[in-house]
């Protein structure tokens, strides 16, 4: 399964301090094994979700700082999925656990505790943010452009994150990694 080669490379990459990056070749391949890993996980939520795989991608990197966050590392929650509430996980997450996190709605940006969703397997992960994408009214808007990365996530920024920025952060991605090339059947 896919989802095993993601769990292998954040298994087998040593977790970067916190205050510098060692070495900018580690660093390198261990960006190229995640985008290398969530690539075919992104295609295959796009086969079953039609929406753009270089954007699952991109989110999943900014979300989950490249699989190391604790929240993705212990939870396998790597889009930062929130509870509806504490005891409410969704249709395909087990249960909720809570997190510090960081809201910037209202102004200033604040610190925060949240319920983040706890799945079984990375693939959950990817699949509930496929299901989410596509069935909640708050990314409807974004639907008509799916065939359109940039166009498309600057619609789901707006309800997705409360960071002005967060729309420009995934398409950096996409631009900087070559995501675009997982759009391409």
């Amino acid at each position: 399964m896919i989802h095993i080669g993601l769990a292998a490379a954040l298994v087998a990459v040593p977790p970067i301090d916190q205050g510098a990056v060692r070495d900018a070749a580690l660093t390198a391949g261990f960006q190229e094994a995640y985008v290398g890993a969530a690539g075919p996980i992104a295609r295959a939520i796009h086969a079953a979700y039609d929406i753009p795989a270089s954007v699952t991608v991109a989110q999943s990197i900014l979300e989950s700082n490249w699989g190391r966050s604790k929240l993705s590392v212990n939870e396998l929650n790597h889009f930062g999925f929130k509870c509806v509430r504490p005891t409410s996980p969704g249709p395909i997450a087990l249960r909720c656990a809570r997190y510090p996190s960081t809201e910037c709605i209202p102004a200033p940006c604040h610190a925060v505790d949240a319920y983040f969703r706890v799945y079984a397997s990375i693939d959950d992960s990817f699949r509930d943010y496929g299901r989410l994408l596509t069935t909640s009214s708050n990314y409807a808007a974004a639907l008509p452009v799916r065939d359109d990365p940039d166009a498309f996530i600057r619609v789901v920024a707006r309800k997705y994150a409360t960071d002005p920025e967060y729309a420009n952060k995934v398409i950096k991605l996409m631009d900087r990694y070559d995501l675009r090339r997982f759009d391409v059947p």
